[in-house]
């Protein structure tokens, strides 16, 4: 399969290509009601928009894959630089759309840099915690506070500065507002830590200040807390059709599912619920095929994070390890956060499903990630030694040649005359 797909790693690209697929065949069902209502012989716009985006992922993965590691490890903090420019950008020249700020672009085309700012920090954490060095355990006594202050605190306030870039990033995204992808990308870098070789009283220390700033977020906005109070009661008659409407449609949709589901095209909910082809694409996923169909796309895309843990743990350099790891624990907290979700475990908060819901920066971001992933799986290149002029011995005896004797010359290499 290496030879076939020309990759470091195939079951990577075989684990993304099929759930694209899948992702293309149920933008497609989940879609096509409203394509209905606007022509009846059109395909669903977000079909054709996600067909194209994939054809140009799969190019940017090759791109990225061809980059080799040293490059993306020496490109960590430039790339970082670029992901906070552009989404202090979001905030000054961004487009709006329903009631969020999350575009950027000119014209058509636009981009949602709250994407690609979740690799963006993998790739950043992982140049830096591939470079930090243990904190040593133990200190010579300071006499007084300023001395302590300028060799213990300082350092260590000094260590902590890119876990305080990766929350200012995650703020920026809050405030677009996107509470599910900021806190993905909190997740994702908090999971770092702990390959990364941070203390447990620093990890302590970051979930009680995770903890803190969920709570506020959650008190800023009412109708956040409002869905959290209500999701226990979310099939009484006062909220049903109120703050829970979607999260009970798409509760329901799973429901009637069963184990074989009512067969595709002939679901309900995406007929009623807004976001048929993004957050709650799992409703149509699990109504139209059943257990199975969800049992499917679970075993895809955990077959994929599998397979990233995994290669981490036998990465050829340690910055590859802590990217592949990064990724993994990115695709697997978005994955089962979306499902959760869709089957009203948890209240809707506005999570795609990887590589299945529609969104072109969500499709080229993960498919840029699998590309890098594919740079880290490359072997290190083997720098050929020039071959050493070899100087051929002179035999010791002599034959004559008229009236002068002349030297037999040898070689090392048999088969020729000696």
């Amino acid at each position: 399969m290496k030879k076939t797909l020309k990759t470091f790693d195939p079951w990577l690209i075989l684990f993304a290509l099929a759930a694209t697929g899948i992702g293309l065949l149920f933008i497609f069902s989940a879609g096509y009601p409203r394509a209905l209502e606007k022509n009846p012989k059109a395909l669903p716009t977000e079909f054709l928009l996600q067909l194209g985006f994939a054809c140009a992922s799969l190019f940017v993965a090759y791109v990225a894959g061809r980059v080799r590691i040293e490059k993306w490890r020496k490109w960590a903090k430039p790339i970082w630089i670029l992901n906070l420019v552009l989404l202090l950008l979001v905030h000054f020249v961004g487009h709006r759309l329903n009631g969020a700020k999350r575009w950027v672009g000119v014209g058509p085309f636009s981009i949602q840099p709250a994407e690609f700012g979740k690799l963006a920090a993998i790739i950043y954490l992982g140049g830096y915690f591939a470079e930090r060095k243990a904190w040593p355990n133990r200190f010579k006594p300071h006499k007084s506070f300023a001395l302590k202050f300028d060799n213990i605190w300082i350092p260590k306030m000094a260590r902590c500065m890119p876990a305080v870039w990766v929350a200012f990033s995650a703020l920026l995204i809050f405030v677009e507002p996107d509470m599910g992808t900021s806190a993905v990308v909190l997740f994702t870098g908090f999971m770092m830590f702990i390959p990364g070789g941070v203390t447990k009283t620093s990890i302590a220390v970051a979930v009680g200040l995770a903890i803190f700033g969920g709570t506020l977020a959650v008190l800023k906005e009412p109708y956040r807390l409002q869905r959290f109070v209500d999701h226990p009661s979310r099939w009484t008659a006062k909220n049903i059709d109120d703050t829970e409407f979607q999260t009970v449609q798409s509760e329901l949709a799973v429901s009637s599912g069963g184990v074989l589901g009512v067969g595709l095209g002939q679901g309900r909910a995406k007929h009623v619920l807004p976001a048929t082809t993004t957050d709650f694409i799992g409703a149509t996923i699990g109504e139209e095929t059943g257990l199975w169909g969800s049992l499917l796309v679970l075993g895809v895309l955990g077959g994929l994070v599998f397979r990233l843990f995994t290669l981490a743990q036998r990465a050829p350099s340690r910055f590859g390890g802590l990217v592949l790891y990064g990724v993994a624990s990115w695709l697997g907290i978005q994955t089962c956060v979306n499902m959760m979700m869709a089957n009203a475990m948890i209240p809707a908060v506005g999570i795609p499903l990887p590589f299945i819901s529609s969104g072109g920066s969500s499709l080229v971001a993960l498919w840029l990630a699998i590309g890098v992933c594919q740079a880290v799986l490359a072997p290190e290149p083997v720098k050929e030694e020039k071959p050493k002029k070899q100087i051929m011995p002179v035999s010791k005896t002599p034959y004559t040649r008229g009236s002068k004797q002349v030297p037999v010359l040898t070689t090392n290499y048999r088969g020729r005359l000696r």
